[in-house]
Formats: C-alpha cells, structure tokens, sequence
C-alpha cells in the first residue's frame, strides 16, 4: 500500500533497515465453543430516553440482538492471521472486526486478552457483546455491529507489511469507518490505522475508543505515565488522587488504585489525567511480561481503565464473559476523546486518520516511558540499589545502555537488544542520589536516542475542579450561554437533556440569534424537517447579513443549499451553495454539492471543474475523489480516473463506490460485487453499503449505473433479494429514467416481501417513499417503512399517519397495529395505544415483545392484574421466548400472590441481564419477601424467616451478584427481626435489626431518599438507637419534602439512567413518604400517598402492598 507522505515519512524514520524476514498473511477457520444468541428482534426500537454508557441508546436502524441462550455449539469462524518473528495476531471479521489476540511469541504471552470461547453477554448498544481482545468503538462507545460481521480485506504492503482491514459504513450517521491491523518485518508492533470518515454533508460528533482486553490478577498493575497525579472518572463528574486514592468512591479508604487485586469493593473506571505523554501499559508481575500502548498524545489522549474488580460481582460478569478465562481488564485508549462520554466535532466530507501501536514487553517490571522503538523502567529496589530495564521492539546490534547523575556516567553498557532479549541489570547508587537526577537512556549504535528516562519530582497539586454539569434552562443569564449549554448536549448526545429546551429558551430571548438559529435549522435539516430548517436558517442570515453584508460565516448558506437541494429546488440550492464558497469553511463541501448538481442537469465538465475546486480544498475527501473519477470515466479520461481510485484504496481500501468505479472503469460492468461478497459484513449492513453506492450514482443523475448495480446484487441472491428497500429504489430509479412500468413491478415486488428488519433512515428515502406512497397506492407496505422513517427522524406524527394509512390498506397488518400502539402510548393516548396493541396481537400472537409492552400498557391504566396474568397464561409459550416478557409475568404473579409460580420459573430458568440492569433480582427478592410476610402474617414465623433468608441469596442463574455494599435487604432482614421477636428470640431479633440498620441492598449508588434509609432508621429503633433512628428519619422527611418541592433533577450524565424517569422518581418519593407517614401511624394520609405513588407509577408493587396491608 502507498503510504501517505507524512505516514510514509514517520514510518521511513522510525523502522530500521528489512531484513529478509517477512510478514506471513493467511486465512484460515478457526473453531470457537460459541453460546448461540436468538434472531434478532423484527420490532423497530425506536429511541425512548434509553442512557447507554453516558449518551442516547439507539437501536435503530438496527435490530436487537437480546436473546441469549445456554445453547453452546463449535462454531467454525474465518480467522485472518498475521505473523512475523515476535508477534502473531488474529482477527475475527465475523465478531466486529475486533482483534482475538495478539501473541508475543518470545514468551507466548498474550498481549490482549484471548477468548478460547465466545460467550455474549447483553453489554453492547445492541444487546450481544463479546469482551476480550480489541474492540473498535467508532462514533459511539460500544458501537452497534460490535458483535456483526463486518467488511474486511487483506493488504501486501511494498515495506514489507501486511494488513488486515476491517470497516463498514456505520448507519445511524452514516459515516465509515476503517482500521488497518498491521504487522511490520521484525517489529513487534501490533499497529492499528486508524480512518474515520465523514461522508455525509452535515457536521457530525464522534467519539473514538479502541476497548483494549488484558489478562489480570492479583499480580496485575495499571501502569499511567508517571507524570499522572489524578484520574477521573466518567463525564469528568468525580477526581481522584493518582497513585493513592479510593477504590471506593466516598470509602475513605485509600489504596494503590493501579493494582487490580485492591478493586474489592465494585466495578470502576479511571481516566489518566494526562495529556503530555504518548503511552499506556499494564504489567503482570507473576507473569513478568505486559503490553504497552503508544500513540501521539495530541490526537490520541485518551487513557482509561475499566475493570469489574476482585469482588463477588465480578466473579458473576466472568462467568456470564467466559467459561474459563478469568479475569480481564479493559486498557482503552481514546482519540479525540478523553473520557466517555467525549464527543469531538467532525466536518463533512473531513477524514481523520492517526496510528495506535501495541507491544508485549517483558521481564522489565512498570515501564516508566513508553515509544515506537523501545520501553524503559528505572526504580529503586534498595537504598543503594536501582533497577534499570529495556525492551525493545526490534533488533539493535551495538545498542548503549548508559545511566546518569547529572554529567556522571555511573553504568554503561554495549549490548544487543530485541524483543526476545531485554536488557535488566541492578546496580548500585549512592544513597545519597535523589532518583530525580537519575537519567537513563537506550542509544543506538549510531548514537540516537531510542528511549530515555528520567523521575520526576511533582508538584502537590489541588485536584481540578469537575464538570459543574447543565443547569435548569431558566438559570442562564444570557442567550450565549444558552446557545453553549444546548449546543454542548447535542454533541455529547445526552440522552437525559433536550438541546431544543436550551435553544428555545434563548430564542425566546432573542429570536434572531445567527448561532442558535443555525444550529437549531441545522436539527430540523437533519430530520427531514425542510421547512421549519429553511426559517432559522434564513433567520440566521438577518443580522450577519443586513445591509447588503457578506456574511463572514456562511453555515447557513451552506445548510440553505442542503435542504434545497433535498427538495429537488436544485436553481436556490445552487445560489446558496455559491454563497457559501466564499469562505474556507465550507468550500469543499459546497464544490462538492455543486458538482453533484452539475451532474443531475448532464453538464459533466462543469461537474468536473467543480469537483476539482471541492479537492483542491478537501483533497482526501474519498467521496469527491470517486466522484472525480465517475467523471472521467464518462468523459473517456480512463488513465486518470485511474490513478484517483488507486488514491482512494489508499485512503480507505475498504471503499465500495471506487470499486465499483474500478470494475466499471475495466469493463466489467460491477462485477467486483461477486469478489468482496465473501469479505462483506452482515446481511443488513451488507444491503445498506450497495443502497448508498446506489444513493451516490443517483446524486449525480447516473441512474443506469444505479440500477445496474442494485441488479448485480440481486443476482448474487441474499441478503440483497429479500429486501424490499432494494426493490424500492430500484423502481425510483427507473421512474427517474421515465420507465413508470418497470418501476410499478418493482415496487409491487417490494411490497411483497417480509417487512422482519426493514428500516429505513435516510434523508432521501423521504421523497422515494413518498414518490412509492402516490405511485402505488395499493401498497400497504410502503406506508410503514415511510412512517418507521419519520418516527426515527423525530417526525413523530407524521409516522403516525402512515402507519394509519398502513392498517387502512391492509387491516391484518399486525406490525403496523404494534407500532400505532406504541406511537399512541408515547403520545399519551391509551385507548387507542391498547387497541392497537391488541390489533397486533389478534394478527400475530407469537411476538413476546407486544405483550410485554402491552402490559405495562394494561398495567399504567390500571387493568386489574388478575385479567393482565390471564392473558400471559393463555399465551405463555409465546411470553417465555424473551426474558422482559418473562419478568412481567413474574410480577403479576408476585402481585397476585402466586408466589410459587415465580419462584419455580426463576429457580429453573437462566436470566440474561443487562449491563447497568437486575430487575430480576428484585422480582426474586420481592417473590420471597411477599411470601415470608404472608406467612408471618399468618403466625408461621419459621417458614416466614426460611422466606427472608432465602431473599438474601444471589442465584447464579439471574446474573446479578453480590454488590458491594453486601447486598442484604433492609427490609428483609427487619421484617426477620420481625419474625424472631415473635418467636421470642431476642438476640436472633437483634442480630437482624442490626444487619438492617446497616444495610445498603443497592447495587446502584445508595442515596437518602430511599426505601432502605427508612427501615434502617426502623431497625436501629428496634436496638435501641432512638436518637439515632429519630434523626435519620427527619433528615428523610427533609430530603423527600425538598426533593418534591422542585429539586427533583435529572442526572444528566448518568451512566445507564439509573435513576429512573421523572415520573419514576416522584412516584418513588411519594412511596417514601407514604411509608414514613404510616410509621409514624398517619395511616390515612400515608395510603393517600402510596395511592398517589401507584398512580405515577403502577410498577411500585410495595406501594400496593402497603396499601391492603398493615406497615
């Protein structure tokens, strides 16, 4: 591959003279004992709030993949290898892309984590996730097709170097991405570039982290640059002392936080509070051997930890991660980003590229300095003594080893180093030495630094001061701040806050505003809102632009061209693209969409000229090169157009469209489909990458290339045959080139075909569908995917309407009838939100998702219980496919006292739980609690404490284990101290009231208003801590009565939306004050309260607990 020049240059610097080894490349299958996952949900998801690793859970486009299973079969997986001398790497395209395990083979010590077995667990955006190895996480952390096949191809670099890439465009933003895994001629590099591509015309935010895996134990240290003296943890909300803080957070109780073995308390993430050095380690004393990161710091800055711990609740996620590999650790690294979540600003049409380079070393201990060529560890061991160490990461014949103090030279040695041969020695100093004015340093024969080390002396400095967090829109002073506040959780994509609050108040205040105009023109651009985007975007105009003024900043010029050009008003698009060539900012992609405009009106040497003008700005633009070369081609320069697609393979070798120019430009029509099929990713992306190859043909009017394409594919069969998509765009494309017959047999095929994980989210399929809508108005099909579109876009009642207009063609349209009752749920209309729901059902009664929203449908007004259970009986083949579904049967059984029966299921059946999740362990505890308290009601106070006893427990089968905190209900054990006081028992009495005085049940953070503060101020007076217990209960009732006087806030940077709802949390605190108010024997007004609370929120089932029944 050609480098390009300033990679070319690094690496012509930095990798010595090749010798005649060589770098081998082979494909080969690999069998893995896998856990089989289910079929993907055929239900779109649409986006509700849901909070994923600090921003907004999308599942959409995609499906959900959250059926797991105990199936476990030898799967057989197309592995590619890379091997030289020291390192050999393994990729698995078919599981993300992700890197296997990486080997150093002078030790066999896994530089990443290896997985000898692939077992999901429900981690990822989408549901399945595999830990271990190396996980590339682009434009969001855990991306969607992390557990997918995706696209890949094999490189022979002309250094020497073969690469391994892997890619895919990503479809929620439509962006691409690609990562080159390269391993180089005597290097023991695991090299990783890096292509992150913004093909779209809108402004995108990213975030970037590759999820690295190690092996950990007792012995395992985190190794941070020794200048690092804080870490902090997610959204910067909480610092902490590094090397000596609290593993803990609020523990009191420091630690040495790099050691794996200290983590016995829970789970923890810290980020390096480091932006001045280039490297990242972890280190295994037992095993005398680590890996090390390098990178450059100013591009890739961030450094992070993530392990589950040494802790009962980390034993559980090993063993729902793997059957038998132990303990891992994540070391992630981040670029343009440096915690998570991080989200950096990225233009259209912009590509960014940087290089990661990972190394096993050995035998030195914790590495103190880290680059490209060598490590280094300096420490002492003794007062007299220190230990000198180096790796290095090819061979150095002659190499110098020198040790300093100041202008001395106090050790030097001529050795020969590589990676199979580190350099150690201990050696004396004099006492009297500060390990400050030690210098050591790794020569070459030549005389040129390799890697050097010196301690530093640091500052005792205060820790910075954390994110001060969004504040209520009405607290802002000016429209400024405002705009920042609502611009800030747009880019971190907050899943917790609305931009739009921010905006519309500062519009409010100041409705011309040019800043918070565009940006709010450029959300409506976005959803295919072209209307109200073209108001605030000639609003942002008004004052930039009064006075016949040239506007300095010409975004809303450009984004005026956009939503002009998406409504076929090509003439005010081309005037707006125009204005927004005189300013840097956006030429390249306004010459880019004026090429492209060109291009519809046939004029191909204007679009020529244009295309030249968008590169001579943004000239890695792969998208403007193929464009280019499109040209060409049709302009009979074949030598040319060429060489620009040989330029695209070399920016982003994973490119579709230059391929598909490449094999046309040979006069193999597109044929090179049939080649990569075999290197393509999963099915649904698969269809996705051929209709944005169409989408680009079609922007520029080459409708024949197009259709030639999307026909290629449909001659090579699945995925391509069974999507109707295809077939939609294939029929608009030949009503384009004026043939309506063709494109009415082609639509009416589309619609024929299974609607199962069909969604679209493109801008164009607005005006496609639209044009299908009114074309083929017998087509019930193509109403639904239009109203999917517009729900997904936030078009929410237009989605509505076409998925009205689905059901009123084609009333056995069960999935239509689902949506329409979600969509109503969501707009608060629970009557028809129920009708449709039942609609569904009645048409397709084998879905387990439909009755389980239905459900919790039936159960917000107020169904009685016993008729919700009946109808989940009567279906319950089809409820015990999918574990929600499950659950609310679960709680039905619970509410209607069948304790047994929710015992029995969930004693006999294995529960997956989400990451940040364990409802099931509340259903259990609840199941055992509301039986035990049946029985002490009814005088059986043994049976009754067997019940609460059992509560305590933490099942293996529902995958929540024991927190931190100890895990042990407050509740339960003061209704067992209950239980023994009848019985007589004083001190067994005792023993509990005491474990419930102490008790924090939560695996969540434990805060004051909660139902556990209250029975542990019950507890301590049952043993005798009145004052005690008198006072936590006013600071109770203090904190309820302020929180429900208006300082119920939402955490806006959440890691999961632990919290709940708005209505959740109200609902809860209404509960707390019920409770209280019934201890305080105010029964009247305490079941007013629990009333209150069940109406807000009738999933409380405590609530109506203790509203039939005495506190």
């Amino acid at each position: 591959m050609k480098n390009t020049l300033l990679l070319g240059l690094s690496l012509l610097l930095s990798v010595p003279q090749l010798s005649a080894q060589t770098v081998k490349v082979t494909e080969k299958p690999l069998v893995l004992p896998t856990y089989e996952i289910g079929a993907p949900d055929v239900n779109p998801i649409f986006f509700t709030g849901r909070v994923y690793q600090g921003a907004q859970g999308h599942i959409y486009p995609y499906p959900l993949y959250d059926i797991l299973t105990d199936e476990k079969i030898d799967k057989t997986y197309d592995a590619v290898y890379l091997d030289n001398e020291y390192v050999s790497v393994c990729v698995l395209p078919e599981i993300g892309g992700r890197i296997l395990s990486a080997t150093d083979k002078t030790n066999n010590y896994e530089i990443f984590y290896r997985q000898t077995g692939i077992k999901p667990a429900l981690i990822g955006m989408l549901g399945a996730w595999l830990s271990g190895g190396v996980e590339w996480n682009i434009p969001h952390h855990h991306r969607p097709s992390s557990y997918m096949p995706i696209d890949w191809k094999i490189e022979e670099n002309k250094d020497g170097s073969k690469t391994i890439w892997v890619g895919e465009m990503e479809l929620r933003h439509r962006m691409k991405w690609s990562v080159g895994v390269t391993v180089y001629p005597n290097r023991s590099w695991v090299e990783a570039r890096v292509k992150i591509i913004n093909r779209t015309p809108f402004v995108q935010s990213i975030l970037y982290w590759a999820n690295v895996s190690v092996h950990c134990n007792k012995d395992y240290e985190v190794i941070f640059p020794p200048a690092t003296q804080f870490g902090t943890d997610h959204s910067k909300v909480y610092f902490t002392k590094w090397p000596m803080g609290e593993a803990v957070r609020g523990s009191g109780n420091d630690v040495e936080l790099a050691w794996w073995k200290n983590y016995t308390g829970n789970s923890r993430s810290i980020f390096a509070w480091n932006f001045e050095d280039d490297f990242l380690a972890g280190y295994d004393h037992g095993k005398q051997a680590g890996t090390v990161h390098v990178a450059n710091h100013h591009i890739v800055n961030g450094k992070k930890f993530f392990l589950w711990g040494n802790n009962p609740s980390a034993e559980m996620w090993n063993k729902m991660l793997s059957d038998k590999d132990g303990h891992y650790l994540e070391l992630m690294v981040g670029a343009y980003s440096d915690n998570q979540p991080d989200y950096s600003w990225v233009g259209p049409g912009e590509t960014r590229e940087f290089v990661q380079r990972w190394y096993g070393i050995r035998d030195i201990g914790s590495v103190k300095n880290a680059n490209d060529d060598a490590a280094v560890n300096l420490e002492r061991r003794a007062p007299d003594k220190v230990f000198l160490g180096f790796n290095a990461t090819t061979k150095y014949t002659d190499a110098k080893v020198l040790l300093k103090q100041g202008g001395n030279v106090l050790f030097e040695k001529v050795i020969s180093i590589d990676p199979a041969t580190p350099f150690t020695a201990t050696l004396p100093v004099p006492k009297t030495v500060k390990d400050a004015d030690l210098y050591a340093v790794l020569l070459d024969k030549q005389g040129n630094e390799l890697v050097a080390y010196q301690p530093v002396e640091l500052d005792n400095k205060e820790l910075p001061s954390v994110v001060e967090g969004t504040k209520p829109v009405k607290e802002y002073q000016t429209v400024e701040e405002l705009y920042y506040a609502g611009l800030r959780v747009d880019q971190f994509h907050n899943a917790r806050l609305n931009a739009m609050d921010f905006y519309n108040e500062a519009l409010s205040r100041d409705s011309l505003d040019s800043r918070v105009n565009t940006v709010v023109g450029i959300r409506y651009a976005k959803a295919g809102q072209w209307d109200l985007a073209e108001k605030h975007l000639k609003r942002a105009l008004v004052r930039p632009a009064k006075d016949y003024t040239v506007v300095k900043d010409p975004e809303p010029h450009y984004y005026l061209g956009l939503i002009y050009q998406m409504q076929g008003r090509y003439k005010e698009a081309a005037d707006q693209y125009w204005k927004a060539t005189w300013y840097p900012t956006f030429q390249h992609s306004a010459y880019l969409a004026l090429a492209q405009l060109s291009g519809l009106k046939g004029n191909l040497p204007e679009a020529l000229a244009l295309v030249d003008q968008s590169l001579a700005v943004g000239g890695r633009d792969t998208k403007a090169l193929t464009l280019k070369a499109y040209l060409l081609r049709k302009l009979g320069q074949a030598d040319e157009a060429a060489k620009l697609l040989e330029l695209v393979m070399e920016i982003d070798p994973l490119d579709y469209w230059s391929m598909s120019e490449q094999s046309l430009l040979n006069g193999n029509g597109v044929n090179f489909l049939d080649k990569a099929e075999k290197q393509r990713g999963e099915g649904i992306i698969r269809v996705q990458e051929l209709l944005e190859m169409s989408l680009e043909y079609a922007h520029v009017g080459a409708y024949a290339e197009a259709t030639h394409l999307l026909d290629k594919a449909l001659q090579i069969g699945e995925p391509y045959i069974s999507s109707p998509l295809v077939y939609y765009y294939m029929g608009y494309y030949d009503l384009q080139s004026g043939n309506k017959e063709a494109a009415l047999a082609q639509w009416k095929k589309a619609s024929s075909l299974s609607t199962d994980w069909c969604f679209p989210f493109r801008l164009e399929e607005i005006n496609i569908l639209n044009t299908v809508c009114s074309e083929s108005v017998a087509d019930a099909r193509a109403p639904y995917y239009l109203g999917n579109l517009y729900y997904f876009l936030g078009q929410k009642e237009k989605g509505m309407v076409c998925w009205e207009q689905a059901v009123s063609k084609d009333t056995q349209f069960a999935q239509a009838w689902r949506n329409l009752g979600f969509g109503y749920n969501r707009q608060n209309e629970p009557g028809k939100a129920i009708a449709g729901y039942e609609k569904a059902i009645a048409f397709n009664n084998k879905d387990p998702r439909i009755f389980q929203e239905l459900d919790i449908l039936y159960e917000k007004n107020k169904k009685p219980a016993t008729e919700r259970l009946a109808i989940l009986e009567q279906n319950i083949q089809t409820v015990m496919k999918h574990d929600e579904a499950v659950m609310r049967l679960l709680t039905l059984y619970n509410e209607t006292g069948a304790y047994d029966k929710a015992i029995d299921i969930m004693a006999n059946r294995h529960f997956h739980v989400w990451e940040g999740g364990g409802e099931i362990h509340d259903i259990y505890v609840d199941s055992h609690l509301l039986k035990g308290m049946d029985l002490l009601k009814s005088g059986k106070q043994k049976e009754a404490i067997s019940e609460f006893e059992v509560a305590d427990l933490y099942p293996e089968n529902l995958e929540v284990g024991r927190p931190e905190t100890g895990g042990h209900s407050a509740k339960g054990y003061y209704y067992m101290g209950k239980a023994y006081q009848a019985l007589g028992n004083k001190k067994k009495a005792k023993e509990c009231f005491e474990i419930a005085a102490n008790s924090q049940v939560r695996r969540r953070r434990v805060q004051l208003a909660s139902e556990n503060t209250l029975f542990n101020a019950l507890a301590m007076g049952e043993t005798g801590r009145m004052a005690e217990s008198k006072d936590l209960l006013q600071k109770l009732s203090a904190e309820i009565d302020g929180q429900l006087a208006g300082r119920v806030s939402v955490d806006a940077y959440s890691k999961f939306g632990e919290d709940g709802s708005k209505d959740e949390r109200i609902a809860n605190l209404n509960y707390l004050k019920g409770l209280l108010e019934c201890a305080n024997g105010n029964d009247s007004s305490g079941k007013a309260l629990l009333q209150k609370a069940i109406d807000l929120n009738p999933n409380l089932i405590w609530a109506k607990q203790f509203l039939n029944h005495t506190f």
